[in-house]
């Protein structure tokens, strides 16, 4: 069971550097969906991280099979103790039940290392039209209030795995 995520931005060399230095970790390379040319390097080995500057995140809840490709929505909140024991409600009701969503490869709440008020939902989907497609369901309006209302300090960011082929040298 993953207990931790690191996660770091860079350029594609010096990413590629990282994993090249490290060839014992796990490690995802996703690229924004909406920037070019901006690139996260997630290390989902659980250990300590390799990373100089490391954005650490606590494994809090999982729901999946730990597959690392397609799509990655990443919603980051900011909560009160009530309201996180709400949203792991949320989560445990989405989790309980038979089917999840179509698509849906991996759900996690993690929680920032130095932000214990702080939750980001990190869903990967097998295709971007899985994710829009929920977004549309009965089983996202539970979720829904944390990006319409304003209140939580809301963000999201939308990557996708970058895979070493399809990349210039």
């Amino acid at each position: 069971m993953l207990k931790k995520i690191s996660s770091t931005f860079g350029s594609w060399p010096v990413l590629k550097q990282i994993e090249k230095n490290n060839p014992n970790r796990q490690f995802i390379t996703l690229s924004n969906t909406s920037i070019h040319n901006d690139f996260q390097l997630l290390d989902v080995s659980g250990q300590d991280p390799v990373f100089a500057n490391p954005l650490n995140y606590f494994v809090k809840f999982h729901h999946g099979n730990y597959v690392w490709n397609g799509f990655y929505r990443f919603a980051f909140m900011t909560l009160s103790e009530e309201e996180i024991k709400v949203l792991n409600a949320k989560v445990a009701q989405l989790a309980s039940r038979n089917q999840m969503p179509m698509g849906l490869n991996d759900f996690f709440v993690l929680q920032p290392e130095k932000r214990p008020n702080e939750r980001v939902l990190l869903t990967t989907w097998q295709l971007d039209s899985d994710y829009a497609i929920w977004r549309r369901s009965a089983s996202y309006e539970p979720f829904k209030i944390y990006s319409d209302s304003g209140a939580y300090n809301y963000h999201d960011a939308n990557y996708t795995a970058y895979r070493l082929h399809s990349l210039p040298s």
